[in-house]
């Protein structure tokens, strides 16, 4: 039992205790008024008078009953222990614990890479159970490749963010889920979240795209312009603007993939041109539900949980990514039908009344599509067609000499002038 009077002997415990404290994640950390105790594995806080409980507790499993902690200890403690500013998320194949700041302080990394565990007694390392799993969410070898190659990449490349997404849709009972929650999840140190809804990606304290490898939007659907719009931008766009609670605004470079899955064949209203998200076909059972959850819950999950999970891990790290494009993705077939079946009846007619009459005033057009009434309306559907506003004629006379505040809708590739030139041409036309 050590001497509880001898210095030396207190100098060593002290020292050995601090260097438990750094082996265990603890750090010193900022916070408004005061510093306070943070663990970077668990984000657990504590007050710097939990020093002598976290002492003892450690004394108590080393043997040390007899040391009675030290007030003055503190100091020393303070100066020995990591000491940071903030949390920042940056993934890396080779993840730093601490990042420097521009200030000069540091900020304590929060991306985990994934860790395998030891794989119970008599497991079999054959991939198996997820080479069928993934060929029954999959059937078709393009899909299956492309999807595989992304989620990969995630793990190989996690500070690669794509600029193209998965969107799945399929039958209920598929195991859309069941790959987000018991495959990903784990295999992203749980560094993912799933929400039901647009606002809760989108609302204004919200830092989720910030702070996860993965996001996954389960069973989400819009066809609001504005949604649609936010959305866009954060598929595509690296840095976003966050606004964290208590904190300023500011911009934060984004490392998240999204994920969005649905029982519909077509959950939003896409363009033409979509290149944001790659969509493989509609999944269906093998058989019936029934078969399918059999598979899942007596073959799939007992596998993962007993060590597959890090034969999953390691049959991702191995894949060839040398033909991977992460800003880049070809259009599937199921995201060109979702993007045909995203054109509604007015929005045809209305394209091919506009192919006739590449310019025009709106109440002309809400003469020709009583649909169209509301201006509002009006205007969304013209602006996604990339048309926009014009006053040709404000300072440039029309044909008949005069002048006039009038707006006419023209093609977005258009100028005031070129559209003069082209109503200089109408015949028949009243100005």
């Amino acid at each position: 039992m050590p001497n509880p009077n001898n210095e030396k002997i207190k100098k060593q415990i002290l020292r050995a205790f601090i260097n438990y404290l750094k082996d265990h994640g603890w750090v010193l950390k900022a916070t408004n008024n005061l510093s306070v105790l943070f663990n970077i594995h668990d984000g657990v806080t504590l007050n710097d008078d939990s020093i002598s409980g976290l002492f003892y507790q450690w004394a108590n499993r080393n043997s040390y009953t007899e040391i009675e902690y030290d007030e003055l200890w503190w100091s020393t403690i303070r100066r020995r222990l990591p000491f940071v500013v903030s949390e920042a998320f940056q993934p890396a194949v080779d993840p730093e614990l601490f990042v420097p700041l521009s200030s000069g302080v540091l900020a304590v990394n929060t991306y985990k890479r994934y860790v395998k565990d030891e794989p119970a007694n008599g497991f079999n390392p054959d991939p198996a159970p997820w080479i069928e799993f993934i060929e029954r969410l999959f059937p078709q070898d393009t899909d299956r490749k492309i999807v595989c190659d992304w989620m990969a990449h995630m793990l190989q490349r996690p500070d690669q963010r794509p600029s193209w997404h998965l969107l799945f849709t399929g039958d209920t009972g598929t195991g859309k889920g069941v790959l987000f929650e018991h495959i990903l999840t784990p295999l992203l140190s749980g560094q993912t979240a799933s929400l039901d809804s647009f606002a809760k990606l989108t609302e204004k304290h919200s830092t989720t795209l910030a702070s996860n490898m993965l996001i996954h939007l389960d069973d989400v659907s819009t066809n609001s312009d504005s949604q649609m719009t936010r959305l866009k931008s954060i598929l595509s766009e690296e840095w976003q603007r966050i606004r964290p609670l208590f904190e300023p605004e500011r911009s934060a470079r984004v490392y998240s993939r999204i994920i969005l899955s649905s029982n519909q064949p077509r959950p939003l209203r896409l363009d033409e041109n979509e290149r944001r998200w790659y969509a493989p076909e509609f999944m269906t059972h093998k058989a019936d539900r029934q078969e399918t959850q059999q598979f899942i819950q007596n073959r799939l999950l007992p596998w993962v949980s007993s060590g597959g999970l890090d034969v999953i891990y390691e049959w991702l790290m191995a894949r060839d990514l040398c033909q991977f494009n992460h800003k880049y993705v070809p259009q599937s077939d199921c995201l060109r039908r979702m993007i045909t079946d995203s054109v509604s009846i007015l929005e045809m007619q209305l394209r091919e009344w506009v192919a006739d009459n590449p310019a025009f005033r709106l109440e002309t057009l809400q003469a020709h599509f009583s649909d169209l009434r509301n201006c509002q309306i009006a205007s969304s559907y013209l602006t996604a067609m990339r048309y926009k506003r014009c006053q040709p004629y404000q300072k440039n006379p029309d044909p008949t000499g005069k002048t006039s505040k009038q707006w006419w809708w023209m093609p977005d590739g258009w100028t005031p002038a070129s559209l003069r030139e082209h109503l200089a041409t109408v015949e028949e036309f009243t100005f």
